[in-house]
């Protein structure tokens, strides 16, 4: 056999597989597919459930300042956690309308100017969606700012009421990113007076649609421009690793002490899409960038799978919060760190060399954003 021509080779092969496995091997998934899977089972619902939760946020905002207590604040912090799943999650999908509307500058842009903010509630207080999105800069605005105003010392007693400028602000803050998440998710499904809903444009199921091969690198280089801004831009510096010292403020955040959950739900998202799934169901029929890298390298494909469970379970040994685990568990920190620069190696080199994506900077690589 070692004399035989190539192809006759390939043939024998394929003969021998048909008879043994009593069937033609089934043919790998093509870029369609996976968009089509990814954008169905994980980009829209994500900002679907990122528009819920955002109504709900409202809503408990609503009711602490018309009738504030400690049961309506504890509601009303709950509910901005629970707006951060979606959107950090959404973080690794952050192609197309998300990136079209600057977003990221109306939802959750960092650092939180709190000085601003006081000064303007002092002064002339933005009480109105309108004033709160052509008057106010990224910084004094967004989840950033509502958690300013929920997690801050004596935050009851300051919110006293629907009629305080304070308050009326929280509400205003809230009405925002209500309409901002609904209109995210509305052009991805929603069909516009300049042709289909995004959603068909970015997988092929309309006439105008995204070049062939375009619409996966541009997931791809998402991806890869989130690692680099988690490893190098924020653990890197927090920890000192970079020149000038250790920078606890490169980990965005405040009072809320979410950084870590908001750094896993960002490192789920990107599973996600590697995945096609939320990795909780292994024989899910869903498509992601692995089933692209599977026919290429399954060693490649084994190792981001790993890789991803290995981030995770050092993100899981933190067990405080991200700022206090700098000073008390730092080679917690470190080991997250680690982890992390192992999936972008491989993301960054391998998996995008067998995809042949080309990878620059992207419009807002060095901004700082949560």
């Amino acid at each position: 056999m070692s004399r035989m021509p190539r192809i006759l080779r390939k043939l024998f092969l394929s003969a021998l597989l048909i008879l043994v496995g009593g069937c033609t091997p089934s043919a790998a998934p093509d870029e369609s597919e996976v968009l089509i899977s990814l954008t169905d089972h994980i980009i829209v619902p994500g900002y679907e459930a990122l528009a819920a939760e955002s109504q709900d946020l409202r809503q408990a905002l609503d009711s602490l300042c018309a009738t504030p207590s400690d049961a309506t604040l504890q509601a009303a912090r709950q509910a901005w956690r629970d707006v951060r799943v979606p959107w950090m999650r959404s973080e690794a999908t952050w192609v197309g309308p998300v990136m079209d509307r600057r977003a990221v500058s109306v939802m959750d842009w960092s650092p939180t100017d709190s000085e601003r903010i006081e000064k303007m509630l002092a002064s002339n207080p933005a009480v109105t969606e309108a004033a709160v999105r052509e008057g106010l800069s990224s910084t004094q605005r967004g989840l950033g700012a509502i958690e300013y105003l929920l997690f801050d010392d004596g935050a009851l007693e300051r919110l006293s009421g629907s009629a305080s400028p304070r308050c009326r602000f929280l509400l205003a803050l809230g009405s925002v990113i209500a309409s901002e998440a609904q209109a995210i998710a509305a052009e991805w499904t929603v069909a516009r007076e300049t042709g289909p809903p995004y959603r068909d444009f970015f997988t092929g199921r309309s006439d105008s649609s995204l070049l062939k091969g375009q619409a996966v690198a541009e997931l791809v280089r998402t991806q890869v421009f989130l690692i680099r801004t988690i490893v190098d831009m924020r653990l890197a510096a927090a920890l000192g690793l970079r020149q000038g010292g250790p920078d606890p403020a490169a980990i965005p955040g405040g009072a809320g002490h979410n950084s870590l959950e908001g750094l896993r739900q960002e490192i789920m998202g990107m599973r996600d899409m590697y995945l096609g799934h939320d990795g909780s169901d292994a024989q899910s029929d869903a498509l992601g960038i692995s089933a692209l890298i599977v026919p290429l390298s399954d060693e490649t494909d084994q190792r981001m799978r790993d890789q991803f469970a290995a981030a995770l379970a050092a993100i899981e040994a933190v067990e405080l919060p991200l700022h206090v685990a700098l000073q008390e568990q730092p080679q917690r920190v470190q080991a997250v760190h680690e982890r992390l620069l192992d999936l972008r190696r491989t993301l960054n080199t391998e998996v995008v060399s067998l995809l042949g994506v080309s990878v620059g900077f992207s419009d807002t690589d060095g901004d700082s954003m949560r």
